[in-house]
């Protein structure tokens, strides 16, 4: 398991800011799979949620029906979908939008 944490003051928005953003060995098999230029993208992705969840490119929603569960854009067709829970986020997955939602 593979934690990311970056130190950041709390802001407006969604509630306590993410600190930290937990991705599980099963998720860290998926990410290996990825192209590198995705792979990249997501890691630049994660860094921009813990500094600014709001950033316009990373289109940050909460996931409609459900409390915990939020989205962001890595591409156009990449998404990744992870779990909040106070200051931490856990990433439970990564794929084209059809592969998440299914």
């Amino acid at each position: 398991m593979q934690n990311l944490q970056e130190c950041q003051d709390d802001g407006k928005g969604y509630g306590k800011m993410i600190r930290e953003i937990v991705i599980p060995l099963s998720v860290e098999k998926k990410i290996k799979k990825l192209p590198h230029e995705i792979r990249k993208k997501l890691y630049w992705c994660i860094d921009m949620l813990m500094k600014n969840e709001k950033h316009p490119s990373l289109r940050n929603k909460k996931i409609q029906g459900t409390e915990l569960y939020w989205e962001f854009s890595v591409t156009m067709n990449y998404r990744a979908v992870y779990r909040r829970e106070s200051e931490k986020g856990f990433l439970v997955g990564i794929g084209t939008h059809e592969d998440i939602f299914r």
